[in-house]
Formats: C-alpha cells, structure tokens, sequence
C-alpha cells in the first residue's frame, strides 16, 4: 500500500519543504472546489434555483465533484499502482476521464434541478479538465495549478476584484510544485493560465447575465 504523495518519495531538501507541503496538501483540485463550493452555497450571487437547498446543492458538488473524481487515484495508489500525485504522466489519461464523466453528471443534475451557479462551474471543470489532458500529451500541465486557477476564475467572475486576492494562492501553488520537484514553474504557470482562460471563457458563454 503506497498512499504516499511523489514528493515524498523523493529524497528532497530544503529549508521551504514544510510550507510547500502545506501549500500543495491544501490546494489539490477536489479541494479547492469545495472550498469554492461553499463560498457559492452561502452567497451566490443569482441563487441556487427554485429546487435545490443550500444542503442539497453542496451535497451534490461535494459527491460528484470533490469525492468522486478522487476515488480511482486514492484506490490505485492503495493497490501500489500509483503514488497520489499521480506523477507519471502517462497514467493520467484515464483519471482525466473519469473526472470528465463525474463533471458531466454534475452538470446534467445541476441543469436538471436549474441551479444554473453550479451547472456553469461543472462545465468550466469540464471544459478545463479536457484541455489539460490533451496538454498533458505534451508536457505534465500542473493539476493543482488548473484547479486553483479555474475555480477561483469563476469567483472573480461572479464576485468582482474583492475576490483578486486568490491570485496569491496561484502564485503559491506554482511555488510549491515547483518546489517539491513535481512540476516546472513552466507546467505550473500554464495550469494556472489554462485553468484562466477556460473558465473565463465559459463563464462569458454560459453565466446567465
């Protein structure tokens, strides 16, 4: 049973390793949404929709959004077949796609009970998700950097400059990567700017106005 994160498999050193653990185990993607799932639940901006309950829409995200996309990464880092970082490149192509079915259910539900603030973020995480793992073919686009930079896209959308501050966190969050020998600032910086970019897209296409 392996359970372990890459870099602690790695014979690193330094003075900073201690924040960058603390910055990379706070900010995995599955966690990050729920963070940002429960800025939305209590405060969205247009509701949550005439069907759905605060409970029940944080309920719904938190299943197919946080917990389920994980699932296959933590069972196969459990058999020895991975570490938790998923950090060979090559095995990421079918955890990306279970992520992509888990988002799309989200989105089909959160469409089906018109919470619209949710059916807008599963397609972002959709879309988003879908490009980094064409990317991934090329080079290994930082996950942890996408999935901050994506939800947190969404917040400034929605919430306008009080919420630029998480721009921090992404510089954080390719610090430590980077840090931890996972990525180049490189691979970071181009999560953080898919993440971006995707999701403004999306929110301009899909966010009711």
């Amino acid at each position: 049973m392996t359970l372990k994160y890459n870099d602690e498999l790695l014979e690193l050193d330094g003075k900073h390793l201690r924040l960058a653990r603390f910055v990379s185990r706070t900010t995995p993607a599955p966690i990050f949404n729920f963070y940002v799932a429960v800025i939305i639940v209590l405060s969205s901006p247009i509701g949550l929709g005439p069907i759905l309950s605060q409970v029940d829409a944080l309920l719904i995200c938190t299943a197919l959004m946080v917990v389920a996309p994980i699932v296959p990464i933590v069972y196969s880092a459990w058999k020895g077949h991975v570490d938790l970082d998923v950090s060979v490149r090559d095995h990421r192509t079918r955890f990306f796609l279970f992520s992509l079915a888990c988002y799309a259910t989200a989105y089909m539900i959160y469409g089906w009970f018109q919470c619209d603030v949710f059916r807008v973020l599963a397609a972002a995480y959709f879309v988003v998700t879908t490009v980094v793992m064409i990317a991934t073919f090329w080079t290994k686009v930082s996950v942890h950097a996408a999935g901050v930079g994506g939800p947190s896209t969404a917040l400034i959308y929605m919430y306008g400059l009080v919420t630029m501050p998480v721009v921090i966190i992404w510089i954080a969050v390719v610090w430590s990567r980077a840090v931890l020998r996972q990525h180049t600032l490189y691979q970071g910086m181009l999560g953080v700017s898919i993440g971006v970019i995707v999701t403004l897209t999306t929110y301009i296409l899909l966010y009711p106005s």
